[in-house]
């Protein structure tokens, strides 16, 4: 943003990463630096390629017209490493429970989670069908409780690696400089 503007050049105005309830490391760096820049967030794959609307189930082989079941390696949101994390069916539970709560479908509590989230200025949606879209349109008519929002951002909360925002990060930026370690 700044050498944009320092050469004269428009400034960009939003960022497109990946953010959901699955991923949602951008939180570590990118949300304070996009908001320090005044930049907007549009994320892409707010239902984490479809796992957040319920359609994936533990140790089922995913199968027909649907990201995985079409290609179950694809990307970030392959089906085995992704089945194989027990955080994953932790939060699609916790998503599941207050979808139910409010009778509407898990890919609109997810929705409505990443709207509410600071620097959100709307999600790019990756519906395939009408129906999809009409659903995934009605999260902005959802609100979810204080307490809703505090058990999804706990079930979901960031895993940093080691470093540098583990343990091995928050230890080397604590070292002495003068002398060694």
């Amino acid at each position: 943003s700044e050498i944009a503007k320092a050469r004269g050049y428009t400034r960009p105005v939003t960022l497109q990463p990946q953010y959901n309830l699955l991923v949602r490391d951008i939180e570590l760096e990118i949300v304070a630096a996009c908001q320090d820049a005044g930049m907007g967030l549009l994320p892409w794959s707010p239902l984490g390629g479809g796992w957040l609307t319920g359609k994936y189930k533990r140790d089922e082989m995913p199968t027909g017209a649907t990201r995985l079941g079409e290609n179950p390696n694809r990307g970030g949101e392959s089906y085995a490493p992704r089945n194989a994390l027990e955080r994953t069916w932790e939060i699609i539970a916790v998503v599941e429970e207050i979808a139910k709560a409010h009778g509407v479908s898990m890919a609109q509590v997810a929705l409505a989670w990443t709207a509410a989230q600071p620097a959100i200025t709307s999600v790019i949606l990756g519906a395939r069908t009408p129906e999809q879209l009409a659903d995934n349109l009605g999260a902005m008519k959802l609100k979810l409780s204080d307490d809703e929002m505090a058990r999804l951002n706990e079930v979901s909360a960031p895993q940093p690696f080691d470093y540098p925002y583990g343990k091995g990060g928050i230890n080397q930026r604590h070292r002495k400089i003068e002398g060694g370690r």
